[in-house]
C-alpha cells in the first residue's frame, strides 16, 4: 500500500521564567527529552513535542521533550498547579507529511491555490506567529521511516483549515498531487514472476508482500497464478505479481535479486521482472566481474539495511519456514 499523507504529533512552545513548569509536568506525565534535531522524526501522532524557552527564543536557551499526554491535559495540569501566571504559551501548527517525487514546487503550487495556503520556510516554524494551524511539509522519503528535519523539503504550506479535516481532504486528492509533481510520468506497470523449485509459493508470495510494504515500492494492483514457457511448448507455472511504481525498474531488479539468496548464498527462488513483456536482465545490476550469486547476496545485505528491524526479523522466520517445506508443497 503506497502512503503519501501522514499526520505527526501536537505541539506547544512554552515561554518561562523558571524550570519550574518543565519540573511539574515531569512529575505528572512521562516526559523524554529530546535534541531539536531529531525532535519531530521522533515522535508518535499521540504524543505531544514540548519546546520550553528560558530566556527566549532569541537565547537559543531551549529544552525540548516528548510528552505521552495531549496539550489540553498538560496545560490544564500547569494551570491547576498555579503556573500559568508565568508561562507564555503558542501552539505549534500541527503538521502533516506530503510524500511527493520529482516537481515538488509545482504540486506545492496546486495545492496552494486550491486551500488558500500560505507559503513558508521550514526553519521558521519556531519563529511562526499567524493564525494558521496546519503546517504542510514535502519529503521524498518513506513514511513509514523515521524522518529527520534534512529529509524535509525546505518550503512549506500553512493552513488555517483545521487539521482534521484538511488532513482528509489532502488524503482524498493525494494521487493527484503526486501525479502532478511526478508529471504523469513516472508510473510504471511492472510484473514480477516467481518459479519455486520446491513449490512454497505461499512463503514466497509473503515475503515478496512484506518488502513491498515495508520499502513502500508501489501498489499491488493483482496477483495470481499463470504460465511461463520455459522451453517451446513446455508450460511451467508461476505466481505473478501486478506492481504500479514510480521506482526505477532496475532499483526493483536490485530488491529481487537481494530476495533471491539466504545468507549462505544458496538460492531461494527466482523472480524474474518483465515490463511491458521485456525481461529486466540481472547483468546490466551486477559490478564489473560479479556474477548472479555474488550480486545477489551484495543486494541482500543493501535490502537488510533498508528494512525495519522487525521487519528483518519476519524475513529470517520466514527463510526458516522455508527451508523446512523444501521438497513440499507450501
Amino acid at each position: 500500500m503506497l502512503s503519501l499523507v501522514r499526520g505527526s504529533a501536537r505541539g506547544l512552545f512554552i515561554q518561562t521564567g523558571s524550570a519550574a513548569p518543565i519540573e511539574a509536568i515531569q512529575a505528572a506525565f512521562p516526559l523524554e527529552a529530546k535534541p531539536l534535531r531529531n525532535l519531530w522524526d521522533q515522535a508518535r501522532e499521540d504524543q505531544t513535542v514540548l519546546i520550553f524557552s528560558l530566556r527566549g527564543l532569541q537565547e537559543g536557551r531551549l529544552k525540548t521533550f516528548l510528552a505521552d499526554a495531549s496539550p489540553v491535559d498538560l496545560l490544564a495540569h500547569l494551570v491547576n498547579a498555579g503556573l500559568s501566571s508565568h508561562l507564555r504559551v503558542r501552539p505549534l501548527p500541527r503538521t502533516i507529511l506530503f510524500r511527493l517525487s520529482g516537481d515538488v514546487k509545482a504540486a506545492m503550487e496546486q495545492i496552494s491555490r486550491d486551500f488558500d495556503a500560505v507559503p513558508g520556510k521550514l526553519n521558521q516554524i519556531l519563529r511562526w506567529s499567524g493564525r494558521s494551524r496546519v503546517l504542510l511539509c514535502f519529503t521524498e522519503k518513506n513514511l513509514n521511516r523515521p524522518l529527520a528535519i534534512s529529509d524535509l523539503h525546505p518550503e512549506v504550506l500553512y493552513f488555517e483549515t483545521p487539521y482534521e479535516k484538511l488532513f482528509q481532504r489532502l488524503r482524498g486528492r493525494a494521487m493527484e498531487y503526486f501525479n502532478e509533481a511526478s508529471g504523469g510520468q513516472a508510473w510504471q506497470n511492472l510484473e514480477i514472476r516467481i518459479y519455486d523449485l520446491w513449490e512454497r509459493y505461499r512463503l514466497q508470495a509473503r515475503r515478496l508482500r512484506l518488502v513491498l510494504e515495508d520499502l513502500d515500492l508501489g501498489l499491488v494492483l493483482g496477483e495470481g497464478w499463470g504460465k511461463d514457457y520455459a522451453r517451446i511448448l513446455m508450460a511451467v507455472p508461476v505466481y505473478r505479481f501486478h506492481l504500479a511504481t514510480f521506482i526505477a525498474p532496475g532499483r526493483i531488479k536490485e530488491i529481487l535479486m537481494g530476495l533471491e539468496y539466504d545468507a549462505e548464498g544458496e538460492r531461494l527462488v527466482d523472480m524474474d521482472l518483465f515490463k511491458e513483456k521485456v525481461k529486466i536482465g540481472w547483468q546490466g545490476r551486477a559490478a564489473k566481474k560479479e556474477d548472479r550469486a555474488a550480486a545477489g547476496g551484495r543486494f541482500r545485505s543493501a535490502l537488510r539495511e533498508e528494512l525495519l528491524p522487525e521487519t528483518a526479523t519476519i524475513l529470517d522466520a520466514l527463510e526458516a519456514e522455508l527451508e523446512q517445506a523444501k521438497g513440499g508443497l507450501s
